[in-house]
């Protein structure tokens, strides 16, 4: 009832058509998944479940997963219950469970357990109980038993439209014959009339101990003795085709329609909210609303997902057509809110369910005050007086930033402007320029006025100017900067419990009354500082003073008792208000419940609503890629990850959906450091190269303050290189053992192979220098048989020469006898010279010194030519020593002539040609 409470406090000044819950869209490119979402369910551990076209998906808060149809078809239906995700498609039901590495695997109950199927039957809905459950398609509803695992069919009808578990009991609605209830496993009729054939029944609920069930046309009815009673309808003027509703935890109903959004009514036809893609939802068809234990609605759409965070302290006006503009402050005064924009004066009374624009404020509004019951524009134009829906403008002056009071004063205000200070009064009723404060030019954007005599102005580029003032109030008597200040972007200078606050970035200084100077204040200071700071504007709202930063709005408030300041957060971040940067709203609307302006609209919180709830972080996955391949890891403790898998990626998150909230994780890894790592909003961390050894992963988180409930871990190690396992240990002291043996064997064997190369070296210089002697002997036996043949041959050449010579003389000798006359001494004389010219001796003396000169000669030529005579071989000898026709006549006693005819027929003994040469062949055999 919390949420319809904060729309109730609203309803005086709020159009509930136009403040709207925060809403969270999920796009089909984001989760990565078929557009349709037919079905939506939460684990206990808060993950969301949604049955997509293209599978199972799965929400952890950070990250989607898609766990894809095991037939590839459309995804029905999904339910949770413990442990298990059951799951509806074309043709098979069955259910999912987590392995120890974080992933779901599948089991189909239809093949498991031989369940027949009707054709083409798809499962569009699961309902639990402790121990069945229960699976619905169009013509058939299937018991599962959990505890034994049976499978039977409690309905087969040709037509179920719908199926409910309302109470402890069960019904189905049927078109054309009517609404029916399972009872001891059986169909009973509950009613059959001509209503329920005709009338479609999207959801059956209880409230107050009775039964109620909405139709397709919107409308409500009471069932009552089995009997439907018109309770309400809709209050809206378009026709309205439902097809899907829900209950929520806080009695109000949800309506999903086919082209109309998301409806949110009360149980008597009244509108609490719409919900299209006119203001945020990103399709206008909603399959299926579902709401999760943190009281977030999920809607399951035709094109994408959305969650709503219904029970939150926060309502957004968007403008998405620019209508409004960027608020620069709103005010709200007699039933009416304004907003100042820079197109202009805008209010909305409390019947309206649109802003009307204020004519003749077209342009920049700067702030808007009220004083003593009239309301001030202040603009860029001057300064207009809101009266009865009209601005009137007060002439004289242009470009006010702001109105101020003077103490004890009810008919002057002091305006800044953009060239200074102005005095405006109050005369016959009426508000008008009185004059320009001279002397001062400055563009007075922050301005307080601390009494009669003393004002300080803020300017961003300039600094702090403390001015002195007339008692006339028509001159700036003294002007003082205050240098030691400073100066700063978005600095603001304001009056708030009777002190003067200056911030700036890193730096807050406050002035106590009666004190000269400004003091720094460190405790307030770190609601500016470096980190966290887009501006120092200060709102004071009387109560408390309210500076904003990127992480949240600081509530700055001052103990009545001693003093002191103490600061509360409303974690709000800078990226989700939109604020114009320096020109900071905030307004109360009533107590605790304040707007804030943004460049799209505007955001209304209430206080008190604004509750920090417990949270868990959860490790989902540790996973590294292998060979391009995505590998997970067991989340079970003191897993062992090889070392050459020593790189992986920690995955981890917080199932919260509050769209508003800041989610933040510290880790830290044991064995590596104890300290934690900064805040950040990442949601895994990669390790690199991680060293062998014994680690401890631990992760906490914190929505905007408040820290997880626990801290999630993952023990591991990383195993030791091979190079250095035990089993490489027994590797190496084998091999050194191997390398010690080899070594020493080595050794052995060089030794042994040198002392056998030194005796083999011995043994050949020892054959080497035998050979060498051997060498020497045989050459100086060729030098003797050198000079034996030399001799030999000498001996055969002068024995040649001598027989040449004796056969000359002894021829001489004889020619000189045939000249003489012839007597028997002559006679005798020739005989004898015959008998010495033909001596068969010196052929012989002859043969044996050739044969000593060349012994082999008579043997090869024999051998060749066994037919040759001894006179042919006797010219064979002649030739071989190379002797002419005419040397060899007078060794054969025969004429040259003689010589050439015996050369030749020699010739043709050897069967040489014309061509071949007598003397080269016999020299050469």
């Amino acid at each position: 009832m919390k949420t319809l409470s904060f729309l109730t406090l609203l309803l005086p000044f709020l159009c509930f058509t136009q403040e709207l819950p925060p809403l969270k869209n999920y796009e089909p490119s984001e989760y990565s998944a078929g557009n349709q979402n037919w079905m939506i369910s939460e684990a206990q551990d808060h993950f969301i479940y949604v049955a997509n076209n293209k599978g199972l998906l799965e929400f952890n808060g950070a990250q989607w997963s898609l766990y894809k149809t095991p037939n590839e078809s459309i995804m029905r239906s999904v339910k949770v219950a413990g442990d298990r995700i059951y799951t509806g498609c074309y043709m098979d039901f069955g259910y999912w469970k987590k392995d120890e590495s974080g992933n779901l695997n599948y089991t189909s109950l239809v093949e498991t357990l031989n369940v027949t199927v009707k054709e083409d039957e798809q499962f569009w809905n699961i309902i639990i109980n402790e121990d069945y459950v229960l699976f619905q398609s169009l013509s058939n509803i299937y018991s599962y038993r959990i505890s034994d695992g049976v499978v039977t069919t409690l309905v087969s009808d040709s037509r179920i439209n719908k199926f409910f578990k309302v109470g402890d009991r069960y019904y189905y609605h049927v078109l054309e014959k009517g609404l029916f209830t399972i009872s001891n496993q059986k169909s009973e009729a509950v009613n059959e009339s001509k209503f329920f054939k005709e009338n479609t029944v999207v959801f059956m609920f209880e409230k107050d101990s009775h039964f109620y069930f909405i139709t397709e046309d919107a409308r409500i009815y009471k069932l009552e003795n089995k009997e439907q009673i018109f309770v309400s309808k809709v209050n809206l003027d378009e026709d309205l085709t439902i097809y899907s509703a829900l209950m929520l935890s806080d009695g109000s109903l949800l309506l999903g329609t086919i082209s109309n959004g998301l409806i949110s009514i009360n149980i008597d036809g009244t509108t609490n909210f719409e919900m299209s893609q006119g203001n945020g939802l990103i399709n206008n068809t909603c399959l299926f609303v579902f709401e999760d234990l943190n009281k977030n609605v999920w809607l399951g759409l035709d094109n994408g997902i959305s969650s709503i965070n219904i029970d939150s302290p926060y309502l957004i006006y968007n403008d998405k057509e620019g209508l409004l503009g960027t608020v620069y402050d709103s005010f709200f005064h007699k039933d009416k809110l304004y907003l100042g924009t820079n197109q202009g004066l805008f209010y909305r009374e409390k019947e309206d369910s649109d802003f009307k624009f204020m004519e003749g404020t077209q342009g920049q509004v700067w702030s808007i005050t009220e004083f003593n019951g009239d309301v001030f524009c202040n603009h860029n134009s001057g300064v207009f007086i809101i009266k009865n829906k009209k601005a009137e403008r007060i002439k004289g002056i242009k470009g006010v930033w702001d109105i101020h009071p003077l103490e004890n004063e009810t008919s002057f205000l002091i305006a800044g402007t953009y060239d200074g200070l102005y005095m405006l009064s109050k005369e016959s009723g009426k508000w008008q320029l009185r004059n320009k404060l001279t002397g001062f030019d400055i563009s007075s954007k922050d301005v307080e006025v601390v009494n009669a005599k003393e004002i300080y102005v803020n300017h961003e580029y300039k600094g702090v100017f403390r001015l002195s003032i007339q008692p006339d109030w028509t001159q700036v008597e003294r002007i003082e900067k205050l240098d030691y200040l400073g100066k700063g972007i978005g600095s603001d200078i304001k009056s708030f419990k009777g002190k003067l606050f200056f911030a700036k970035q890193d730096s807050l200084f406050i002035k106590e009354s009666g004190q000269e100077k400004f003091i720094f204040n460190e405790e307030l200071s770190t609601v500016v500082e470096q980190s966290i700071y887009t501006s120092a504007t200060l709102i004071d709202n009387n109560d408390y003073l309210w500076v904003f930063n990127s992480a949240y709005i600081s509530k700055i408030g001052v103990e009545d008792i001693d003093g002191s300041y103490f600061i509360e957060k409303i974690f709000l971040s800078k990226d989700v208000r939109n604020e114009k940067v320096g020109y900071e709203s905030l307004t109360p609307l009533s107590v605790g419940t304040y707007i804030i302006g943004s460049s799209y609209g505007y955001t209304v919180f209430n206080e008190s609503r604004i509750q920090e709830s417990p949270h868990e972080v959860f490790i989902n996955q540790v996973s590294s890629i292998n060979d391009g391949a995505v590998m997970n890891y067991d989340l079970d403790s003191n897993l062992e990850i090889p070392f050459k898998e020593n790189s992986f990626t920690i995955s981890y998150s917080v199932p919260t959906y509050k769209s508003l909230n800041t989610v933040e994780y510290q880790f830290k890894l044991l064995n590596e450091g104890d300290e934690w790592s900064t805040w950040a909003k990442k949601t895994a961390v990669d390790f690199k190269n991680l060293a062998y050894g014994d680690y401890s992963f631990r992760v906490r988180s914190r929505i905007n303050e408040t820290v997880s409930s626990n801290i999630d871990s993952f023990d591991f190690s990383i195993a030791k290189p091979f190079y250095i396992s035990n089993t490489a240990m027994v590797i190496y002291g084998v091999l050194i053992i191997l390398v010690i043996i080899s070594l020493n064997g080595f050794y052995i064997w060089y030794f042994k192979k040198q002392k056998k190369e030194a005796l083999q070296k011995q043994q050949k210089e020892l054959e080497l220098k035998n050979l060498t002697n051997e060498r020497n002997l045989v050459q100086l036996r060729n030098a003797k048989l050198r000079s034996d043949i030399e001799h030999r041959n000498k001996e055969l050449a002068i024995s040649t020469m001598a027989m040449i010579k004796k056969n000359e003389t002894l021829n001489e000798l004889k020619q000189e006898l045939e000249n003489l006359p012839k007597s028997a001494e002559s006679s005798s004389l020739k005989k004898m010279l015959d008998k010495n010219l033909n001596s068969k001796q010196d052929w012989l003396t002859f043969e044996e010194a050739f044969n000593n000169a060349d012994k082999d000669f008579f043997k090869k030529i024999k051998e060749v030519h066994p037919s040759l005579t001894s006179g042919d071989l006797r010219l064979c000898v002649y030739l071989r020593l190379n002797l002419s026709s005419k040397e060899i006549a007078p060794l054969l006693n025969i004429s040259p002539r003689s010589v050439e005819i015996k050369r030749y027929r020699l010739r043709k003994k050897l069967g040489l040609s014309r061509e071949d040469s007598l003397t080269s062949y016999i020299v050469e055999i």
